[in-house]
């Protein structure tokens, strides 16, 4: 399953903070709280810290990724300072809620958990520290904005299994017209801003989302997961663009889609 082998990650990482920032590697440092109703900041300990390799097309995990590396957890505080392998990496920081007095740490985040993501990637650079600053959770599940609706085909008839997503930029449409392979775009080019939201339909083409942040979204359909989703030449896929929606907090919105 690629890298997603936490005890590997782990371990990996639990002897590069033991001996320091190895070659190669610079150090990361956030500090996770969140705020209660009443508007006091409070640190979340016990939260990791999932790092995934920005140059990989991101895996469906809902509305985030399989991370490569798992630090943690952070302290007391909600602090955490780690060795990291320099790269590009999308981040998410989750602490998770107790199920039956048992903690889990692992995975992607679920109702309950306190959760934060960033869609562009951050820069590790080699023997450099990176802070990320506090960043502040949102409960997960709790979202104010929710997105539904329907893919059919023209003729009504309902699409399963299409991956649904909503992201802030624009797909890049492939472009192979020039006799220089050099000056050919790929299809796969969505900008920094990996999917934001992401679903597949059921088997009668319903999909249900929720989205954490208000703005404008640009929606794709596709039969197969990743940017991929132009129909040309060798492309596996098949979908469409399906437009633009603009939500605020406490939306609720249907958005029918048309496939093929």
């Amino acid at each position: 399953m690629k890298k997603w082998n936490v005890l590997i990650s782990l371990l990996f990482l639990t002897a590069a903070f033991s001996v320091g920032a190895a070659e190669g590697a610079g150090t990361l440092t956030v500090t996770f709280k969140y705020r209660n109703s009443s508007g006091v900041e409070q640190p979340l300990a016990y939260a990791y810290v999932y790092l995934r390799n920005a140059a990989t097309e991101p895996p469906l995990e809902k509305y985030f990724s399989p991370a490569d590396y798992i630090i943690g957890p952070t302290d007391a505080n909600g602090r955490i300072t780690a060795s990291v392998p320099e790269g590009d990496y999308y981040v998410r920081i989750t602490r998770r809620y107790t199920l039956q007095g048992r903690t889990r740490p692992y995975g992607p985040p679920e109702p309950g958990d306190y959760t934060w993501n960033q869609a562009k990637p951050i820069t590790i650079s080699a023997n450099t520290a990176t802070s990320l600053g506090t960043k502040y959770a949102w409960l997960f599940g709790s979202s104010p904005i929710a997105i539904s609706g329907t893919v059919t085909t023209y003729r009504g008839v309902p699409l399963a299994n299409r991956y649904v997503r909503f992201q802030k930029v624009q797909c890049i449409t492939a472009d192979y017209s020039s006799s220089d392979p050099a000056e050919w775009r790929d299809s796969n080019h969505c900008g920094p801003d990996k999917h934001l939201g992401l679903q597949r339909t059921d088997a009668n083409g319903n999909y249900s989302l929720v989205l954490r942040d208000p703005g404008t979204y640009y929606i794709y359909e596709t039969t197969c997961l990743g940017d991929q989703h132009q129909q040309y030449s060798g492309n596996p896929c098949l979908g469409v663009y399906g437009g633009s929606v603009t939500v605020n907090v406490g939306d609720k919105k249907t958005v029918n889609l048309v496939g093929n």
